[in-house]
């Protein structure tokens, strides 16, 4: 369909090089512009399936795609001229357990925007505070963006990692429960 962002069709994965599939035959569309949640069982495969469609799969030696394609705005990701570096620039991702980097609030909020190159003071200020904005994070700590990210509760370092992900504004946003270690409030805030 016209609105579809992503596309899986008859997607299957293993850990194992083929011997076992973890996901087996997955089709499914995914619309542009929606919040779309999996919903299942601890261990039925919903954070699998997430991590391929950023590739963050590849990182273990034995994984890999067993059958199907995924296609994110029309383009097969697992193509051989798609560099899984590239396509994670446009399919952000926000794991359940906060992973600040050492460096200041924001230096991990413009860590992606310097990486791609800007140097701007100005555009990278305005980008930090925006992203911080979007996280409802700012008025926590716009006195102490200096400040080691380390020192930031848990709750506040996911919304860091949630303010990190929305600054290089990717495409695709995967968040694989996001919210779990939050409060009810800040929940709200994320989800809003």
């Amino acid at each position: 369909p016209e609105d579809t962002l992503i596309q899986v069709e008859d997607v299957s994965f293993s850990y194992d090089m083929g011997k076992s599939n973890t996901l087996r035959d997955i089709s499914l569309d995914i619309p542009e512009k929606k919040v779309t949640a999996f919903i299942g069982p601890s261990g039925c495969g919903k954070s699998t399936l997430l991590r391929c469609f950023n590739r963050m799969n590849d990182t273990i030696p034995t994984a890999k795609i067993t059958g199907g394609s995924i296609k994110i705005m029309g383009a097969d990701i697992y193509g051989p001229r798609v560099d899984p570096i590239l396509l994670r620039k446009s399919v952000g991702m926000v794991f359940q357990k906060s992973n600040p980097f050492p460096k200041s609030i924001y230096e991990n909020v413009a860590f992606g925007l310097r990486i791609a190159g800007e140097n701007n003071k100005n555009v990278l200020d305005q980008a930090v505070e925006e992203s911080l904005h979007g996280a409802a994070l700012w008025d926590e700590v716009k006195d102490r963006l200096k400040e080691s990210a380390l020192g930031l509760s848990g709750g506040q370092q996911q919304r860091l990692c949630i303010a990190r992900t929305i600054a290089v504004k990717p495409s695709v946003i995967l968040m694989d429960e996001p919210c779990s270690a939050l409060d009810p409030i800040a929940t709200a805030v994320i989800e809003e």
